[in-house]
Order: C-alpha cells, then sequence, then structure tokens
C-alpha cells in the first residue's frame, strides 16, 4: 500500500466524530480530529504538509466550516492553501459541487458518509506523491 497523507475531521458532533475516525483508520490512513473550524485551521496550519484532505462539517459553533474554508483559502502559503477541502453535511442546501466551489471546497459528501465514499476521497486525495 502506497505511503498516504493525513486526513483531518473537522466534525462537532461526538457520535459522527467517532464513526467516521473509525472507518478512516479502518482503511489505514491516519487521522486528526478538530472539534470547530478554528481548532482546524490550528491544526492544518501547524502541519499543512501532512494532510492530503480535510473533511469539513458546515455547521459548527465558533468558526463554521464555511468561514474555516474561507480563511484556508485566504491564506498565502500552499500548503494549506491548496489542500482539498470536502463538505460533509446532511444538509440538502448544500449537496451542490457547484456551490462548493464557490465557497473555496472540492466537493461535499452527505452525512451520513458511506465506507465506500470515503475510500474513493482517500484514493484521490491522500496518496502521497
Amino acid at each position: 500500500m502506497p505511503h498516504r497523507k493525513k486526513v483531518l475531521l473537522v466534525e462537532d458532533d461526538e457520535f459522527t466524530r467517532f464513526m467516521m475516525k473509525e472507518i478512516i483508520a479502518t482503511l489505514g490512513v491516519e487521522v486528526e480530529i478538530a472539534k470547530n473550524g478554528s481548532e482546524g485551521c490550528s491544526t492544518l496550519y501547524g502541519d499543512p504538509t501532512a494532510f492530503g484532505l480535510v473533511l469539513m462539517d458546515l455547521h459548527m459553533p465558533e468558526m463554521s466550516g464555511i468561514d474555516a474554508a474561507r480563511h484556508i483559502r485566504g491564506g498565502q502559503d500552499a500548503p494549506p492553501r491548496d489542500v482539498p477541502i470536502i463538505a460533509v453535511t446532511a444538509d440538502v442546501n448544500y449537496h451542490d459541487d457547484a456551490r462548493m466551489e464557490q465557497l473555496g471546497m472540492n466537493g461535499f459528501a452527505s452525512k451520513p458518509v458511506s465506507p465506500g465514499h470515503l475510500l474513493t476521497l482517500i484514493d484521490r486525495y491522500c496518496t502521497a506523491a
């Protein structure tokens, strides 16, 4: 198996964090957790080259996923400015790739996210060069 970059999971719901972390770990990929957008930005900026993918909940306290994505995309350094961000949401108002692109994200995954969809995202974004 090729070396894979880590996944940063930014999610405020404890159950969702637990389930997604277990699925990602089962796929053999290291995952770091952040509980809101502000924590996610700090984690990403702390080691930007380590992450191949950010899975970002949209509706969180303190800093939303939308605001976090804007903050990341507005930064000067690449990475983290260019790290792929996938919105993870049950909100059908955001189940649109064009809308996600306008928000600075690379797409969306509907909650609950299936293991197969996570594997597809990890295969696409986390394989290290």
